[in-house]
Parts: C-alpha cells; structure tokens; sequence
C-alpha cells in the first residue's frame, strides 16, 4: 500500500512541476522576460599591417590579431555597445549589437591602437544603422596598421 501512495505522490509532484514550468514559460514569452531583444546589428572588422601604409589591404600583408575592436551608439551617447570583440589570427572579428525595438541609430566603429603601431586608415567609421538596412548583406569594417618607426 505504501508504494501505492509512494508512486500517487511522485506523480501528483511530477504533475504539479511540468504545469509551473509550463506557466512560467508561457508568462517568460508573453512578458518578453530576460531581456529579449527584438533586433540585432551584424558587422565585421578586419584588421591587418599596412606595410605599405596606403590604408588598403595588399597582397602579402599579414593580418594583425588581438586587436580590440569597439562600438559606440553616438546616437544615444552609450559607449561600448557590442559584445567584446577582438581579432582572431586571421584578423578578422564579427561584430554583434542588440537593437531593443528595432530603433534607428548611428554607430560609431573603431579600433583600439595597439601598441607600437599607427593608424592608417580612418580610426573610426561611422555606420547608420536602420532596420530596412539590417536585411543587407552583412559590412566588413577595415582597419590598417603600420608600425611606429
């Protein structure tokens, strides 16, 4: 008899916990909870040495990594928008910033200079960003380098 009870009990339990996460998840959703976003902003950053120092990307210029790479909303005055970013061994980093209500804005995009190196390129690139033009192929964002001499 004991295992009878011991077996309605589990299963009452079981009952009661599968509605309560199937509530709150109903609430989460409808609440837009968590700090969903609505739309986001994608781009990506190169970054490599200028040997040449003519602010174009050349044949055998190697890339430049752990850069540091930072996005500024100038809109809305926010410093440092997106997610951490930093070049791979490649140079390369994709660029992620949330767009709460999809609202328009201009961004600002720029490298931070490493060490012992100059820009030769724009230090930074501005990008207006509305939500008809999020549908777009995603933008590259260059930044050259060459070394203080």
């Amino acid at each position: 008899m004991s295992k009878v009870i011991e077996f309605l009990l589990g299963s009452i339990l079981i009952t009661i916990l599968s509605i309560a996460l199937m509530v709150f998840s109903a609430l989460h959703y409808i609440l837009k909870a968590g700090n969903i976003v609505d739309c986001a902003w994608h781009g990506s950053a190169r970054t490599w040495i200028d040997s040449n120092g003519d602010g174009l990307v050349n044949k055998g210029e190697l890339p430049l990594r752990d850069v540091e790479i930072h996005i500024d909303d100038v809109q809305n005055r926010l410093i440092d928008v997106g997610w951490p970013a930093t070049t791979n061994q490649n140079g390369d980093v994709e660029l992620n910033v949330p767009m709460p209500k999809c609202s328009d804005t201009v961004f600002e995009i720029y490298a931070r200079t490493p060490e012992g190196y100059r820009n030769t390129t724009m230090p930074r690139i501005e990008v207006n960003w509305d939500f008809w033009g999020s549908l777009s192929p995603q933008s590259i964002y260059y930044f050259g380098f060459v070394t203080n001499k």
